[in-house]
């Protein structure tokens, strides 16, 4: 994902995304309740998380690619719980329309949406800091200590 997708590209397409996580962010802010606000914070500090490390991994990957690749599982990590968060918050933006329809599946849906922000997508920021802070540590072995 790193070499091939973002690297490749200068970060284009995880930039657009990112921009399509913010449009979301903002459709959120536009409901009430602590279930959307928790989410639209949620996804706004998961947003920047990834905007951070894709610089990061734009900016160093031709300086120190060992430090930017050590950080491809969290990168990957990362991406799909912050495009998974994008997904939920879309969901619950669908759900808050068509409550009406089926109160009980929608409110589920929305408080699904609800834990998916608070449990996991509040990890996108310990990500960033194990991608851009962590090559170092991970490339601190030498071959044969391993």
């Amino acid at each position: 994902l790193i070499g091939r997708k973002t690297v490749r590209d200068g970060g284009a397409m995880a930039r657009a995304i990112c921009a399509q996580i913010a449009e979301t962010e903002a459709a959120l802010g536009k409901h009430g309740g602590d279930a959307f606000t928790a989410v639209q914070a949620q996804l706004k500090q998961g947003r920047e998380a990834l905007e951070a490390v894709v610089a990061f991994v734009i900016g160093s990957a031709k300086a120190d690619p060992n430090a930017v690749f050590a950080g491809s599982v969290p990168y990957l990590k990362l991406c799909g719980i912050v495009f998974s968060g994008w997904q939920f918050g879309r969901a619950m933006l669908v759900a808050d329309a068509k409550r009406a329809e089926d109160p009980a599946f929608y409110d589920a849906k929305i408080a699904t949406a609800h834990f998916f922000g608070q449990h996991i997508l509040s990890q996108a920021s310990a990500l960033r800091a194990a991608i851009v802070d962590g090559g170092a540590p991970a490339n601190a072995l030498t071959a044969d200590q391993f």
